[in-house]
């Protein structure tokens, strides 16, 4: 045979192959740009389940309903924390373990997520910045964890998701 059909053949054959790489690449990243979102609504979710637990002895002490700051909201931070990871494990269908269960759109069921900081930022916390760098002005609630993820010719990788909920979300 001529030496131009081999070499249009072996063209040929990289670019389908370039193709199909390309595609499974695509397919990639909208999976994960997917998970990412849908992780990010559990966790805004959990956070405003966390507003639940009020601290009505530090918001009962405020002296003068007038004052802006007197009007804020103060988080019992043990309680908030616990109804948070409790949310997250509901949300993100967990067992105990934080094991993604067979209900779970996190679809890989070995690793746990892993909850890095669940942190509480009442009024005379602030102004402050979280371990990510978000300045905070009002009371929030910063959650981060590490969702696993079976990524194609990568395999096995945590991705990290931080979101801070404030109590704007509630005005």
């Amino acid at each position: 045979m001529n030496s131009n059909f081999w070499m249009i053949l072996f063209i040929a054959t990289i670019i389908i192959f370039s193709f199909a790489f390309s595609w499974i690449i695509v397919v990639e990243v909208i999976s994960i740009h997917s998970l990412n979102l849908r992780v990010e609504n559990s966790l805004i979710a959990s956070g405003w389940a966390g507003f639940s637990q009020l601290d009505l002895a530090t918001m009962g002490e405020r002296i003068d309903l007038l004052d802006s700051e007197g009007r804020d909201i103060y988080l019992d931070k043990t309680k908030a924390i616990q109804v948070v990871r409790d949310y997250i494990k509901a949300n993100l269908n967990l067992d105990d373990d934080l094991v993604a269960t067979g209900s779970s759109y996190i679809h890989h069921r070995q690793q746990p997520v892993v909850i890095e900081e669940i942190t509480i930022y009442n009024p005379h916390d602030l102004p402050a910045v979280t371990s990510d760098n978000i300045p905070l002005k009002r009371t929030t609630i910063h959650i981060i964890i590490l969702v696993p993820k079976d990524i194609k010719f990568l395999g096995t990788t945590y991705l990290k998701k931080s979101v801070p909920v404030d109590i704007k979300a509630f005005m």
